[in-house]
């Protein structure tokens, strides 16, 4: 590319990513009741869905076995993993008062952040395709290396890109990415032989309020790549409206009979896409539950992580005998995750 055009596109980058978007229609609240829960596991369990509960029992064993093989390393005390600023202010505000509590503090907040890609990768590996997905396994900078999984609907290859929470997107990705899209999608299409390619940046849990948008500005500058190059926008991913254009969680193009749709889908509607039920993430976080040796918590409990106690109380509310206190607890826990909030009305 010529150095002039090249700080042009930069320049006009830099205009675009200033604009600023409204997100009300893009991010709506996605809530979870406390009837959807009772009905899913009272379905779940119920002798006519039979078929159900051994799905269950399957993303469980498959989940369990692929959990397995992490290997979660132990942090040290060595200048790199920890920092003294940190220990200190955190002694103080939280009565440590000797290093064994600071062991198990260090200990407990490393490898929880240090199994973080690897629980994205048991996610990739196990969860699509066991709703029928292939997984795309492609070295990076290559035509599939932003692809995790893909499958084929008539006329229509659905790729998705796994991303592994709403605040993982940085600026290098949506640039990395959205160039994939304008510069591959054609080849997509004829490598799988359809003529209509949609293309999901999928986040594996949360919701797009929680999101930090980079994930529409994927679809954003994918669509002003492709304008670039002259490819006809059927419908945009931002609508002119007032000061702010109102941010569309899509687009579509076409070119010589082809078509494109790129899209982002966040947690819950992800799943919901992926295993084809609007309850599929609560599948998973059953199934997620009954990969521990679980332990209820008293509901009297006093906690200090913000929601702990309305998990736990919306928990106790679940009323479906068949299953552990523990259980429901877990499953609620995680199923917090994917939703903006909880509802026992």
């Amino acid at each position: 590319m010529p150095p002039r055009l090249r700080i042009s596109l930069t320049w006009n980058q830099t205009l675009a990513a200033t604009v600023r978007y409204d997100f009300s229609t893009f991010a709506p609240s996605v809530p979870l009741t406390l009837l959807e829960v009772q009905e899913f596991l009272r379905l779940t369990t119920s002798p006519q869905h039979a078929n159900r509960f051994v799905r269950v029992a399957e993303l469980e064993a498959a989940l369990e076995a692929r959990m397995r093989q992490i290997n979660a390393r132990s942090p040290a005390i060595d200048g790199k993993s920890t920092n003294p600023f940190v220990l200190a202010a955190y002694a103080h505000l939280f009565d440590v008062h000797n290093l064994k509590q600071v062991d198990d503090i260090v200990a407990a907040a490393k490898v929880f952040s240090s199994i973080e890609t690897a629980a994205g990768r048991v996610v990739e590996d196990v969860i699509p395709p066991f709703y029928d997905w292939t997984q795309i396994d492609s070295p990076g900078h290559t035509v599939l290396s932003e692809i995790d999984s893909a499958r084929v609907v008539g006329d229509t290859v659905e790729l998705v890109a796994l991303k592994s929470g709403p605040m993982c997107i940085n600026d290098s990705m949506v640039s990395q990415i959205a160039n994939a899209v304008a510069s591959h999608w054609v080849e997509w299409s004829d490598h799988w032989e359809v003529d209509t390619v949609r293309y999901i940046v999928g986040m594996n849990y949360s919701t797009a309020k929680n999101s930090n948008k980079k994930d529409w500005h994927i679809v954003r500058l994918a669509q002003e790549r492709l304008e670039q190059q002259g490819i006809n926008i059927t419908s945009s991913c931002s609508v002119k409206q007032g000061k702010r254009p109102l941010a569309v969680p899509y687009f579509e193009a076409e070119e010589n009979g082809k078509t494109l749709r790129v899209e982002t889908l966040q947690g819950r509607a992800l799943w919901a896409h992926i295993g084809g039920g609007d309850d599929t993430f609560l599948e998973i976080c059953w199934a997620m539950a009954k990969c521990l040796k679980a332990l209820p918590v008293p509901i009297a409990s006093q906690f200090t992580t913000g929601e702990m106690k309305d998990i736990v109380e919306f928990a106790d509310r679940i009323d479906v005998p068949d299953i552990s206190e523990a259980e429901k607890q877990w499953l609620v826990l995680f199923a917090r995750h994917f939703v903006d909030k909880l509802f026992v009305v």
